[in-house]
């Protein structure tokens, strides 16, 4: 499976598999997003993951390129009837053009023909930018999660969409 979405005439983004020698591209990536990256252990270790664990990245083709550089991810598991969003960040240079709205349907997408029924994540109380985001796409808060991130001892808002095959 794979998406194809246009930044301009002459860029493309493709969305694909991840595979392990990806892993340099994606640390820098989660390095550059995120004050508390993941690290390149926990982030490899979901590539190579069991048979529910699922990471697409989105790749920055130009019309003269066969593969470009990666500039967003997304990590989600696939678990029954359910999606469970784990971590989805999109290089900061490359905000605001659509990409993470991408690399999040394609995981709703990608769920719904597996029969997932809805879509589950956290995201910090102080990421009003992702929430505006998840808001937009549907997501409703269902709950709240005290001290969920280790590092800082922030609370999480838990999101959850409905998705129907």
């Amino acid at each position: 499976m794979m998406s194809l979405i246009a930044l301009n005439d002459q860029c493309h983004i493709i969305i694909e598999l991840a595979q392990p020698e990806d892993i340099d591209e994606i640390v820098a990536v989660e390095n550059r997003a995120y004050a508390f990256p993941w690290s390149r252990k926990i982030l490899l270790s979901e590539i190579n993951g069991e048979s529910f664990s699922y990471v697409y990245v989105a790749r920055l083709q130009n019309n003269s390129e066969s593969s470009g550089k990666i500039i967003g991810y997304n990590f989600f598991w696939v678990v029954s009837d359910e999606v469970r969003i784990l971590n989805i960040a999109v290089d900061p240079d490359y905000q605001g053009y659509g990409c993470g709205i991408r690399l999040l349907q394609f995981a709703i997408d990608f769920g719904r023909e597996k029969g997932a029924k809805s879509v589950l994540l956290e995201v910090r109380v102080s990421n009003l930018t992702a929430q505006q985001l998840y808001r937009r796409l549907g997501f409703q808060q269902i709950g709240r999660r005290k001290k969920y991130y280790a590092e800082n001892k922030e609370d999480a808002y838990v999101l959850k969409k409905q998705i129907f095959a």
